[in-house]
């Protein structure tokens, strides 16, 4: 056989093996995405660990970012910093301060209460003065130090937070 036409077998045999890994590859990261998508309102703690709670107990720092909408009806951007102090038995007061595209900088307390499932999952309603109440749903991680959380209501606030422990 002539050496150009061995160099063009295997080109074409390399050719082949690349195509066929890239091609299992979309294969398993299409299976994953599907799973994910299948299981949508599972989210687990990534430490393997049973919680309750008295998970949350003492001071977290927060900080949270998205778009809400405001009294007028607009919906604007903003970024908030706050002190949460969980009291292990359901409940939790803040303070903080938020900035608003529109509304501008304010401070401001709120209270509410939150419920810890066992895979460390959870909800919590905040109550804020002037605004409707706040429904987010939270993952707990690294063994309680940190939680993340997603503003599910009202439909016009896109929001997430993670919250340290001091």
């Amino acid at each position: 056989m002539n050496l150009d036409i061995k160099a063009n077998l295997a080109s074409g045999n390399r050719h082949r093996r690349l195509t066929s890994h890239v091609l299992s590859g979309i294969a398993v990261a299409t299976a994953l995405t599907l799973t994910l998508l299948s299981n949508p309102g599972r989210v687990r703690a990534d430490d393997g660990r049973s919680c309750s709670h008295t998970t949350l107990k003492g001071d977290y720092g927060l900080v949270a970012t998205g778009t809400r909408g405001t009294p007028s009806g607009a919906i604007e951007t903003f970024v908030t910093i706050a002190l949460v102090t969980y009291d292990g038995n359901g409940t939790f007061t803040s303070i903080g301060t938020s900035h608003g595209s529109l509304t501008g900088v304010r401070s401001s307390t709120a209270s509410g209460t939150y419920q810890v499932n066992a895979d460390c999952t959870g909800t919590e309603t905040t109550n804020l003065t002037g605004a409707p109440p706040l429904v987010d749903n939270f993952v707990i991680v690294d063994k309680g130090r940190e939680v993340r959380t997603a503003v599910t209501s009202p439909a016009n606030t896109i929001a997430t937070a993670n919250l340290r422990a001091k």
